[in-house]
């Protein structure tokens, strides 16, 4: 059996379930893997159900300050001194912590997974090191979304280096993965050979599920809502005036209609803010994130799935809870764009509606509650031969093709 070494940003029980996705197929496709991540804060380890695949280990991180941008800059301003010009503190540590914790093990690859920049150094001097190639995954990566990391001042010149250091990287590896189709083409002048694996959905937890009637008509959403400085960053409001004008209309009712976020601590702040300006509170009710394996049911006794998106100035954002909620055959409804990569990838799928202004969402909001008040709930007509495509289980393979082609092709260079 083939042995992959991971070293990664994330990985489950914390976020990032792209990676524990693929490590949960692995065996099944007749490799494994040993995994090393960073350990992150108890709050955020969600996906408990993707533990125990692999040999996983977070390795512990030094914190400098409570500020989490100066904490981030001394962690790469310190790690210049004791390793070199594109070193982090973290890099070193993770480093030499594997490095002692695979003396006696052999690796047939290294795949680095990442949303931004580390552990990209490590795994890179790592594949040096054992002479072995890596495949390069990113989530997300800065020129998405110019706005979520700073470009000024030391945190500015700290991103441009990040970004020169990570193509040189990119250039060097054997493949890199990444989330969309803008991705593909934008990293691909860094390396050809870059290839389009999508986020997707476990088909052990979501599947289709028959209608069934709802004795609300219930809107939900799952997962961050809380924006970024850029303009229009999941953006709620244009949803949530539509709400209150259903409302001082007499259209929709607060006992009949209601909308459920299930969402983080940050966002839970920012929504009740956002809520009471538009005095929807009745309408609009938030709760705390919860696990993984709890969402497919929650998203089972709901008529509409909603989405929410940076519609200007960000590119090829791809949310997983598109695939799940299209894979458990309920009406998705995304705001507030038409045009994006999801929105085509809903029509495609026939899984929902895409707006971007107020009316055309207060109409569809009208028309569907008025659905549901017929017969209790808000048909769907998802086409599952598309939506499949999508499964984690799929995406698994892909991965192993990039990673036998890999093998296969250093084997043949050691033996010329």
């Amino acid at each position: 059996m083939k042995q992959a070494l991971l070293i990664v940003d994330h990985f489950p029980p914390s976020f990032a379930p792209r990676m524990g996705y693929l490590a949960k197929y692995l065996k099944t496709l007749g490799w494994t893997a040993q995994v090393f991540s960073i350990r992150h804060p108890s709050k955020i380890n969600k996906f408990d159900n993707l533990v125990g695949y692999v040999d996983a280990e977070e390795v512990a991180m030094p914190t400098y300050c409570n500020h989490h941008g100066a904490n981030r800059l001394l962690i790469e301003l310190g790690g210049r001194f004791l390793g070199g010009r594109t070193w982090s503190i973290h890099d070193q540590k993770m480093y030499k912590h594997v490095m002692k914790n695979i003396a006696d093990k052999k690796f047939d690859i290294i795949v680095c997974s990442t949303a931004s920049f580390f552990p990209l150094n490590c795994a890179y001097k790592l594949s040096e090191k054992l002479n072995i190639p890596i495949v390069l995954d990113f989530r997300d990566i800065y020129e998405q979304d110019p706005y979520v990391y700073s470009t000024k001042g030391l945190g500015g010149l700290l991103r441009k280096t990040q970004i020169k250091q990570r193509n040189k990287i990119i250039g060097k590896s054997y493949a890199t993965t990444t989330v969309s189709e803008w991705h593909r083409e934008y990293l691909s002048q860094y390396n050809p050979n870059t290839h389009l694996i999508y986020n997707g959905f476990d088909e052990e937890l979501f599947s289709p599920r028959d209608e069934a009637p709802t004795h609300q008509f219930s809107i939900t959403y799952t997962g961050s809502v809380a924006p970024t400085d850029c303009i229009g960053s999941r953006d709620p409001e244009l949803f949530f005036k539509a709400i209150q004008s259903l409302h001082a209309e007499g259209k929709i009712d607060p006992k009949t209609f209601c909308v459920n976020f299930y969402t983080d601590n940050v966002s839970q702040v920012y929504l009740a803010k956002t809520i009471a300006k538009y005095n929807i509170e009745s309408y609009v009710h938030i709760h705390d994130w919860v696990s993984s394996k709890e969402i497919p049911d929650i998203l089972a006794h709901s008529n509409v799935l909603l989405i929410l998106v940076a519609a200007q100035n960000t590119h090829g954002v791809m949310t997983t809870k598109l695939y799940e909620y299209m894979a458990m055959k309920r009406q998705v409804l995304c705001v507030p764009e038409t045009n994006g990569p999801i929105g085509k990838i809903i029509a495609q799928a026939q899984a929902g509606y895409t707006f971007d202004n107020q009316t055309d969402i207060q109409n569809y909001l009208e028309e569907s509650y008025n659905k549901w008040k017929k017969s209790g709930m808000v048909p769907c007509a998802t086409d599952w031969d598309y939506v499949k495509q999508f499964s984690r289980q799929l995406q698994a393979k892909q991965f192993v093709e990039i990673f036998e082609k890999a093998v296969s092709e250093n084997l043949k260079e050691k033996q010329n």
